[in-house]
């Protein structure tokens, strides 16, 4: 099932979602965030982002196993990106010309 999602294009798998996904995975990649804290983070980066947003885009990246979900301390969910997740972050920053 994860090859069928691989050969297709991210716009075919992210839909509408494809640009925040990649801002979410820049993001996370500093580190597990909160959901508050990776919504600054996102805005941060791009501009303004809704929280509804923010949850679809973060749901999609769980269904493809890139980002996964986990309390923290506080109960709450933490987001951090998984192995794959790292890996097509990476990708895609090596694609756009910059590094990390």
């Amino acid at each position: 099932m994860l090859d069928q999602r691989i050969s297709r294009t991210p716009r075919a798998v992210l839909g509408r979602y494809v640009e925040a996904a990649l801002w979410v995975l820049i993001a996370l990649d500093g580190g597990p965030l909160g959901l508050t804290a990776l919504l600054d983070r996102v805005r941060a980066l791009d501009g303004p982002i809704g929280p509804g947003t923010l949850i679809a885009t973060l749901a999609r990246l769980e269904r493809l196993r890139l980002v996964e979900s986990g309390a923290h301390d506080t109960r709450r969910p933490m987001y951090r990106l998984t192995i794959l997740g790292s890996v097509a972050h990476r990708s895609a920053a090596a694609l756009r010309g910059r590094t990390g």
